[in-house]
């Protein structure tokens, strides 16, 4: 038996959300992947471990690839930087699953590379991954 004003026995009743502060500030994130920084005055740390390679050079390579994309993140973006990010991302995720990068993907991104030698040349762990890419398509 519910008593007049008594709603609990409506289901899916919405709930009223308390008043907002004018002031009060909300985050909502709905997925994440890397490093995120949220707020005045943070800085981010990231730790990332290489999954399971099948080899000695495509693991080097996913080391190479992880540390070369922290230092990528925390430069200007732009076309050039999205588009790399973007494969050294797909290269990373194929070498976790797969244990490997195929030879199409390591040579798309030895041609990017070699399109980034600013990019390769300002970050310290441009040498290596360039290094690591040339090894594996044997160039």
């Amino acid at each position: 038996m519910t008593m007049p004003g008594d709603d609990s026995a409506a289901p899916h009743a919405p709930r009223p959300h308390p008043p907002r502060e004018t002031a009060e500030r909300s985050v909502h994130i709905s997925g994440v992947t890397g490093s995120v920084s949220v707020g005045d005055h943070n800085t981010v740390h990231s730790v990332y471990r290489a999954g399971a390679a099948d080899d000695e050079a495509h693991r080097q390579l996913l080391e190479s690839i992880v540390e070369f994309r922290a230092g990528l993140a925390q430069l200007v973006r732009d076309d050039q930087t999205r588009t790399l990010d973007a494969e050294l991302a797909d290269a990373e995720e194929e070498i976790r699953t797969e244990g490997r990068a195929t030879p199409g993907r390591l040579a798309r991104l030895g041609e990017l590379l070699t399109g980034a030698t600013a990019l390769t040349g300002l970050l310290a762990s441009g040498q290596g991954l360039v290094e690591r890419v040339r090894e594996l398509v044997g160039m």
